[in-house]
Order: structure tokens, then sequence, then C-alpha cells
């Protein structure tokens, strides 16, 4: 081809408004997917950490929650567990009611800055974690036996009077449900978590009932 041809076809591109329009439509259209690319990038990244995060959350609060619910349906008075956690676990907030382990973690992104990140997990059965009226299974029965029993804490050997003791103790641990929903325990990750099985004793003259309950305590 000759040079004159292609100086020709230029100056009819370089006059032709049209193809002026597509070359700039296109090249902007490119632009345009590259940012949207490069966005979702750094979009995706703390998506991710928060999903991770998310299920590590979760991960613990089943935890805990199905140790608590194992003891509970272990039928040996007294049983106790020791649950240890995770050295990963100091670097978040673990909250325990008698109806939910909560946990709580706070997360940094560069796209989203800091956020706290909540998950509660319920359970079945009804747990004890320490409150104003006693710390630990020992407290438990001394606080019975001082407040309640008359000098008898409940245990097999120190049963309570079903007909006038076991509405008041009844009321203790709805006492105490009451204050853990709005204050829970929040143990230290550095200690143990003990899991404990209480069987709760009453007699009259014709009968014996018991009752069990779970209690978590350091």
């Amino acid at each position: 081809m000759s040079r004159s041809n292609k100086i020709g076809k230029t100056d009819v591109f370089i006059k032709n408004e049209s193809g002026w329009a597509d070359f700039f439509i296109t090249r902007t259209g490119l632009i345009l997917f590259a940012a949207i690319l490069l966005l979702a990038a750094f979009r995706i990244y703390p998506m991710f950490q928060e999903r991770e995060s998310r299920l590590y959350l979760d991960t613990i609060a089943s935890d805990i929650a199905s140790r608590i619910e194992a003891v509970d349906s272990i039928t040996i008075p007294g049983y106790k567990y020791n649950y240890v956690f995770e050295d990963n676990s100091r670097n978040i907030k673990i909250e325990i009611s008698s109806g939910f382990v909560t946990v709580h973690e706070n997360i940094t992104t560069d796209l989203w800055g800091e956020r706290e990140l909540i998950h509660a997990e319920p359970m079945i059965t009804h747990v004890y974690p320490p409150n104003r009226n006693w710390s630990n299974t020992s407290g438990f029965r001394k606080y019975v036996s001082d407040m309640i029993g008359d000098g008898k804490n409940g245990d097999a050997s120190s049963p309570l009077d079903l007909a006038s003791k076991k509405e008041k103790v009844d009321a203790l641990f709805e006492s105490a449900r009451k204050e853990l929903a709005r204050s829970p325990f929040i143990p230290d990750p550095d200690k143990p978590l003990f899991i404990e099985k209480v069987i709760m004793n009453y007699k009259n003259q014709t009968e014996i009932q018991k009752r069990d309950y779970v209690f978590v305590y350091q």
C-alpha cells in the first residue's frame, strides 16, 4: 500500500466523528470494567475475612454449648467437665447466660473500618453461671442452706422439704435466669471452665424428687 493511501485513510478516520466516538467509548468501557474488577477485588477480601470470622465465632459458641448440653445428658450426680479454651479464644469475648452462649469479636478492614461481629448460640439446657447469689456449686449449696433450707442444702444426704422449699428454690433459679439475661457471665479464657451436674433432692413423707441442673464456673 502506498504512503498516500495510508495518509488518506488516516485523514478519513480523523474526520470520521463516529469512528472517534467508537474509539473513546471502547477505551472508556475498558477503563470502567478494569475499575469495577479492581473495586470488586478490594471488597472480596473483607467479605471473605468477615465470613471466616463468623464461621470461627459459630464454631466456638457451638462447641461450648454442645459441651454444656452433653454434661446435662449425663446421669452421674456431681459429674464435672473441665473445658479449656483454645489459645486464639483470647482474642474474642465470650458471654454465657442461662440460655445462650454469645461470642463477640472486633475486626478491622481498610474498606469498612472496625466492626463488631456477634454470634449467639441457643441452648436447650438451662445453665447457671456465677451470679449475685453464688459463684460456684459449693457457694450455691451454702446459699440454699443459709437462706432457704434451714441448714439443709439439697444434696443426697441433706434433702429439702418438698412441700415448703421446692417453690423457693425454683424462684431462686428464675431470679438467676433473669439476672444473667441482663448481665451474662464472662469467663476468663486463661482459666478452665468447669461444667458440673448438680442434683437437688426433695422429700416428704411419701416421695422423693430429684431435679438436675448444670452449673458453669471458674
